[in-house]
């Protein structure tokens, strides 16, 4: 935004007072009154606060001197938006603090038009959304090592065929194994001595049977020298052009040192529980089919006011509105391997309703059919734009009861 050049006593700021009073002098969010070259106009405590700066000093700058450089375009681009039409617009972005460090702040703005339609100024709310900024970047790091890791770490490549016998295995050689005892035969036909319990194999072979991925599957095999080896393996189905199931393919690594030196093999749903619980976005998994809740993180009691004990003896039921239930119902059809990303109505234990982004996928859990969801509370965001909208309709009567009266008196 270009800065404004004209004194600012020269600018005519609607006078807004009596409606925004209240407004401006709550705590939680940010408020900015910015001239159409984006000047400030008038800022409440909050965002002095937010941002570090005197409310004097803050008027004497415009919103291009407070934006992150890498985010000027994007704030360009918001004001050619407001200037555009009316309706509000929210944006995320970086704003710099008086010290110089960088904050993540999500921006509901509106523009406020004379009868004309001129644009005379804009409103816009600031939310400090930085902590949930960095807890998605960790995250996104955390998964994007995971893959990277997996991809480094893997020693061989395979390919079965569709009644799940090897067909290829490039670069098992390497870790002492001959291709060719594999070759023809299915994984539990090549097993050595020590074999995982009867059950494990079998709902092994049952998701092979569903077609359905899977990831860090560990057993025994021998090598050249009649030694036990433990083998990781993760693969994914294959379908040709018209979606008949051809086989699976996927890679493997030698885990044996990683087993000796823990005596036993670590199970991988205990890592995985780890990350669960110290997620610090509520997460639960749920049956699939009861919708019982199968387990919950600490960020969900803390959330929903529950005890773990008493979210394990509910169902997901119990979170929605009588009127809502069919539609959570019908979500759960959905047996894709795919993510899924909903907007539903959630009841805290002390009555209170949420308006929640949920992201979920079905999964396995305890050899059972299950989906994880993990859970955005959006309820602030919804009504920060609810009270954008607000404003801009009190701008507009404001406007309108003030402007233009001569033709309602010849009227």
């Amino acid at each position: 935004m270009k800065s404004d050049k004209r004194p600012q006593e020269e600018l005519t700021v609607p006078d807004g007072d009596a409606l925004f009073g209240s407004l401006f002098a709550q705590t939680a969010v940010g408020i900015a009154v910015i001239s159409p070259e984006g000047r400030f106009l008038r800022v409440n405590e909050a965002l002095c606060r937010m941002l570090g700066y005197g409310e004097q000093t803050l008027l004497q700058k415009t919103v291009r001197d407070i934006t992150h450089a890498d985010d000027l375009e994007s704030t360009q681009e918001l004001r050619l938006e407001l200037l555009a039409g009316p309706g509000a617009r929210v944006h995320e972005r970086r704003y710099l603090r008086k010290d110089g460090s960088a904050l993540w702040v999500q921006v509901a703005g509106t523009s406020v038009r004379d009868g004309s339609g001129s644009p005379q100024c804009f409103v816009a709310l600031v939310h400090d959304i930085t902590e949930l900024k960095l807890a998605q970047d960790a995250l996104k790091a955390s998964e994007s090592r995971f893959r990277r890791m997996v991809e480094l770490s893997s020693d061989w490549y395979w390919v079965q065929d569709e009644n799940f016998r090897f067909v290829e295995l490039s670069g098992v050689e390497k870790r002492g194994i001959d291709p060719e005892a594999f070759i023809g035969k299915a994984r539990w036909e090549v097993q050595g001595p020590g074999p995982l319990p009867e059950k494990a194999w079998q709902q092994h072979r049952e998701k092979l049977e569903r077609h359905e991925p899977f990831s860090d599957f560990v057993y025994t095999a021998p090598d050249n020298a009649g030694e036990m080896r433990y083998l990781s393996v993760t693969g994914e189905p294959i379908f040709d052009a018209q979606g008949s199931f051809k086989g699976y393919h996927g890679v493997g690594k030698d885990v044996t040192d990683k087993a000796r030196a823990q005596g036993a093999l670590e199970d991988s749903e205990q890592r995985y529980r780890m990350l669960f619980d110290i997620h610090p976005q509520p997460m639960w998994v749920a049956d699939n089919k009861t919708l019982a809740f199968l387990a919950v993180n600490q960020a969900a009691v803390d959330h929903y006011g529950y005890s773990r004990e008493e979210f394990l003896s509910m169902t997901l039921e119990q979170l929605r509105q009588p009127e809502d239930i069919a539609q959570l119902l019908k979500g759960f059809q959905d047996q894709s391997r795919s993510y899924m990303q909903r907007v539903a109505r959630h009841l805290k234990r002390n009555g209170e309703q949420i308006n929640v982004e949920i992201v979920s996928f079905n999964l396995e859990f305890d050899g059972r059919p299950a989906r994880l969801g993990v859970i955005n509370d959006i309820t602030g965001r919804l009504k920060a734009e609810e009270r954008v909208r607000e404003i801009e309709e009190q701008y507009r009567a404001l406007l309108e009861s003030r402007g233009d009266p001569g033709p309602r008196r010849r009227s």
